[in-house]
């Protein structure tokens, strides 16, 4: 079966696969270091997502996007409704630092301990994705500790641009949004963009409605300096059956969680070059998030006799930071780049839980994190760089962090292969959740770290119509935050391994058809516990095949194994969830010049399965989009 996924239509591949005009190892990447990089100067394992990528995908959501990319698995149980969860190269969901247009939006109050459901990103407006494997606090500080994810989002341009798109599907499936680009001035550009998201109830008790306004703005005050400043508000509705609940299938009471939340974000950056070796930057952002939840518990079952209380809270979190940098270029082939930062947390969540005596409880924590940051790299020979990495961070109330990181990169020129090596740190706070909540909050709890190495290889094949690429990795995590159903508590676990394989391929057939796929194996470990981790596969696999063979018209295929799962509910204890494999198929018209209509059909043959438990995938889901560009 996996096999299958490899040989047949293959996946995204080359997720790092870009436009035809622009070479990938040329491709701008803003997230792994601070210093100006290319895929080709990147020593960590990364992928780049273009806005081609994304129209010939047509996915549904950000979910959708990154569940077909190696390495990282991602459920959504009962649709959008429901919380999704990134599980990068085995990782916790809140070790993903998930940014938008630069901004952290990891959201620490909710019981994902810190992660960020990304089912909000409006899929019109992004102009790239990049991901980053790996622990990266040494570039990114704290809840970098498997990798960060940056949604950019188009900038503006030279001429006024108006988008609109809407798209609809079965069982009240809807997607609307708008958008205006355009000059501000002859040295300002302006984005301006709404978005509307109606997931429709193809699942039972899963509600999701969000409201999504942006802006975003590069400003150029004079040849050698430059502005951007971007702004997001999103307003969601949903509701679920809560977690552990069993789903629609097993669940005893049959009221779903409801949550309201509302994010305001908002992110600065000014750089300035002073002269050909030096340039300097400064960056400054807002996050603020606000959510009243309310949910009805979960009867008892086989896995607890108590099950969980009526409980509801009402939460608000704010993060403030300010960052300063400066580049410097010392030789032709050494670059330095050194810096520091001051971050500012704040927040607070009144809960309620019910039971024989209900508890009323108040939670409020302040915070700061001082950091001072360097990197460099080193063009050793033509042939072969080095790199290094090194942050230290103070926060309040836990011990001084020290995270570092060193890469190596080397090309075999005859041959075009190019072999990396990386090793890094990580570490992450405790989320408010995991200290605060007043079911299973611990304030005691100790902060978590990690440390990775990876070593990967890319080879041209065909002459240079393809390549394949394998990578190996192993990552520990310290101390690691887990829920422990004999206590009902989160507790530090000792120690957690997650080691495994990336395989990817791509081929370029002709100049209309392109096949490509991958596989990773993730194995995670427990040391010294028999326990198993829930909710990570060890096996995936992915295939697509891209066809433009007819003019104005792109065909799309794409298969998704994903092995067994152990997962584990209150009426149900631990239970294996069986192995899947799903089907999309898409295609797009371009009928008229700025007209598009795509149509696409997700889950082909209508395989039922389970990403969580009791929650089943909603079937076949056939959807039209119109996308006018004038």
């Amino acid at each position: 079966m996996i096999m299958a996924t490899i040989v047949g239509p293959a996946s995204v591949v080359h997720a790092q696969a870009q436009s035809s005009t622009v070479p990938r190892s040329d491709t701008v990447v803003v997230t792994a270091s601070r210093m100006s990089s290319t895929l080709s100067n990147t020593s960590v394992s990364t992928t780049v997502l273009t806005r081609s990528d994304i129209d010939a995908l047509q996915p549904s959501d950000a979910v959708d996007l990154l569940r077909r990319l190696p390495g990282v698995h991602i459920d959504q149980p009962g649709g959008l409704g429901g919380v999704s969860s990134i599980y990068l190269r085995g990782g916790d969901p809140n070790y993903t630092q998930i940014l938008i247009d630069g901004v952290q939006m990891n959201d620490p109050t909710n019981s994902r301990g810190g992660s960020f459901d990304v089912s909000s990103i409006d899929m019109g407006s992004l102009e790239r994705v990049e991901i980053i494997r790996g622990s990266q606090s040494a570039v990114r500080g704290a809840d970098a500790i498997s990798g960060t994810i940056n949604f950019i989002t188009r900038g503006g341009s030279n001429e006024l641009q108006y988008t609109a798109t809407v798209s609809g599907g079965f069982s009240g499936y809807r997607r609307s949004s708008a958008e205006a680009r355009g000059p501000l001035s002859s040295n300002a550009g302006l984005v301006l963009s709404a978005a509307l998201i109606d997931d429709g109830d193809a699942i039972e008790g899963s509600r999701f409605h969000n409201r999504v306004l942006s802006a975003k703005s590069d400003i150029f005050p004079s040849d050698d300096s430059s502005l951007r400043i971007v702004g997001r508000v999103s307003d969601n509705n949903s509701a679920n059956f809560p977690d552990d609940s069993g789903g629609p299938v097993f669940a005893v009471r049959r009221t779903s969680d409801t949550r309201d939340a509302t994010e305001i974000s908002a992110g600065l950056v000014f750089e300035q070059e002073l002269s050909d070796t030096v340039r300097f930057k400064v960056e400054s952002s807002v996050y603020r998030h606000r959510e009243v939840f309310s949910s009805p518990g979960v009867a008892p079952g086989v896995r607890s006799t108590f099950g969980i209380s009526v409980n509801s809270s009402e939460s608000l979190y704010e993060r403030g930071d300010v960052q300063a940098n400066a580049n410097l270029a010392v030789t032709e082939d050494f670059k330095l780049v050194a810096g520091g930062a001051v971050l500012q947390e704040v927040g607070t969540s009144d809960s309620f839980v019910s039971g024989a005596t209900p508890e009323v409880s108040r939670f409020s924590l302040r915070r700061a994190t001082k950091s001072v940051f360097a990197e460099a790299r080193w063009q050793v020979i033509p042939d072969w760089s080095l790199q290094a990495g090194m942050r230290v961070d103070s926060p309040d109330g836990f011990s001084t962090q020290t995270s570092m990181s060193v890469g190596s990169i080397y090309t075999v020129k005859s041959w075009g292969t190019e072999w990396r090596a990386n090793w890094s740190e990580g570490f992450k706070l405790p989320s408010f959740f995991a200290l605060g909540n007043a079911i299973v909050g611990d304030p005691t709890l100790r902060l978590e770290t990690s440390s990775s190495v990876e070593t990967s290889v890319v080879q041209p094949v065909f002459h240079g119509q393809g390549e394949v690429g394998l990578s190996v990795f192993r990552t520990y995590f310290y101390d690691s935050v887990d829920f422990d159903s004999s206590t009902n508590k989160m507790v530090n676990r000792n120690e957690v391994v997650a080691w495994g394989s990336e395989l990817t391929g791509a081929w370029t057939l002709d100049d209309a058809l392109t096949l490509g796929g991958h596989v990773t194996f993730v194995d995670t470990d427990i040391r010294d516990d028999q326990d198993e981790l829930r909710n990570r596969p060890k096996w995936r696999g992915g295939s697509d095949l891209r066809w433009t063979g007819i003019k104005d018209v792109t065909l799309s295929g794409r298969a998704l194994y994903v092995g067994r799962i152990l997962d584990s509910s209150i009426p149900t204890g631990d239970r294996a969830l069986s192995d899947h494999t799903r089907f999309d198929v898409a295609a797009n018209w371009r009928f008229a010049t700025g007209w598009d209509l795509g149509l696409a059909v997700d889950n082909v043959f209508d395989n039922r399965y389970e990403e969580a438990v009791g929650f089943r995938a909603p079937g076949i889901l056939p959807r039209m989009s119109l996308k006018v560009v004038f």
